[in-house]
């Protein structure tokens, strides 16, 4: 099947949470549906060479981020650090994440995850790679941290379900917004408006499978064909035709991202 010049794009997708033989049919759904690629980052140590794997295994259709996820960020000490860097230098990475800050859970304390995204946030600095950022009822820490590096780190902040004011900032600081399946959800006219707010070109979707799928899937289990539902909905409430939300997405993906040849038809 022949790419489109402008495919979608699932720009967050935990792949590795998906059985070895599921991967190369979820990808072929998701070429089927129009979906050309897929950013697939790590959350930890469990995952963080399997996802260099996945890319090495698909190139031209899976591109890797590797760090820790604010859920495990206890284990961040100095031999996970050698492991992080390391992949980062690897063929098929193009980011570090997914990081961040969620306060939700408290699986790791405040401390030690404001202490893990500073240095990772230094690591992709060094690197030259933009990040991609999860937070979770964080919002005041995250931008604290955030705001001192305006212009010396890039990246997405995935998953965003913050306010329109706070998406400014995030814009304001030369980062995207991913947006994800909560967009399509009933009670998410906060996520609409949020989408709203936006300038088109700010914008990337995302699954973040194998959760958040999409109305009308919802209940099942998410994965990247389902990116299309999505940018449906956002392309709604941006009131763009979908093939201009589509060749928006694609570059700005592919401009943060430095995939100029990726992915492949």
């Amino acid at each position: 099947m022949t790419v489109p010049p402008c495919p979608w794009i699932d720009s967050h997708a935990h792949l590795t949470m998906f059985e070895p033989e599921e991967v190369g049919p979820a990808l072929e759904r998701a070429v089927m549906a129009g979906v050309a690629g897929v950013l697939v980052p790590a959350t930890g140590g469990e995952d963080l060479e399997a996802v260099v794997a996945l890319a090495a295994e698909h190139p031209g259709r899976i591109v890797a981020a590797v760090g820790i996820h604010p859920h495990e960020t206890s284990t961040l000490d100095a031999a996970m650090r050698r492991r992080v860097q390391r992949a980062a230098g690897l063929p098929g990475v193009v980011a570090i994440g997914e990081i961040g800050l969620d306060y939700h859970y408290m699986h790791s304390p405040r401390e030690d995850q404001i202490a893990a995204l500073e240095w990772q946030l230094d690591l992709a600095r060094d690197a030259g790679l933009p990040v991609v950022l999860h937070n979770r009822e964080s919002w005041d820490d995250l931008w604290d941290v955030l705001r001192p590096r305006e212009g010396v780190v890039q990246g997405v902040c995935h998953s965003f379900t913050e306010g329109p004011a706070e998406a400014r900032a995030i814009t304001g600081l030369g980062m995207l917004v991913g947006i994800s399946g909560m967009v399509t959800f009933n009670r998410a006219d906060n996520i609409r408006e949020l989408v709203r707010s936006l300038e088109p070109g700010s914008v990337l979707v995302e699954t973040d499978s194998p959760y958040l799928a999409p109305v009308p899937h919802r209940g099942k289990r998410n994965e990247p064909a389902f990116v299309v539902e999505v940018a449906r909905a956002v392309a709604r409430e941006l009131a763009l035709e979908e093939d201009e939300l589509r060749c928006l997405t694609f570059e700005s993906f592919r401009t943060l991202f430095g995939t100029a040849s990726w992915p492949e038809p």
